[in-house]
């Protein structure tokens, strides 16, 4: 099963794609860089179209909204969200969502977690010798949180 992970983020959003069949294995990670000028919700939609096409994943993974202090950024951000979401939907894929404070805790152990502390257990679950973007990571994590749940469910330890 290919699994892309999402962390959406409107100046950069982490993409993660994990390979789930045996053992979990990185098959690819990037970023989505918003370059200015252009139109921010048109250029994620597009850019994560032609990810979801080349890549042809089974199921999204993607970080939930969290509260914040700053309401316009926060809005901003539920309307990328609701790009992605209406993308998978039309490209007929699942999507499961946790909470950032859920992925942390699922690979950390702590749902208060750096992003570097994240980072750190991302490279170190998934052996990756290079270090990646913190975006990056953070779309990885949601996978092994996923993952995680799914084992849970299962029964499996």
């Amino acid at each position: 099963m290919k699994i892309l992970g999402i962390d959406p983020g409107l100046s950069v959003t982490g993409i993660a794609l994990l390979e789930t069949e045996k053992k979990p294995f990185p098959l690819a990670w990037e970023t989505i860089k918003y370059p200015k000028g252009k139109k921010r919700l048109y250029w994620y939609f597009k850019s994560l179209s032609e990810i979801l096409d080349r890549e042809k994943p089974d199921l999204i993974v993607m970080e939930k909204s969290f509260r914040g202090s700053n309401t316009k950024t926060l809005i901003k951000l539920e309307e990328l969200r609701g790009v992605y979401l209406l993308l998978s939907q039309i490209k007929g894929l699942p999507v499961v969502e946790f909470s950032p404070r859920e992925i942390k805790q699922s690979v950390t152990g702590s749902g208060s977690s750096s992003k570097k502390q994240v980072r750190f257990m991302v490279q170190e679950i998934l052996n990756i010798q290079n270090e990646i973007p913190l975006d990056a990571s953070d779309a990885f994590a949601g996978v092994i949180c996923y993952m995680n749940r799914r084992c849970e469910y299962a029964g499996i330890n």
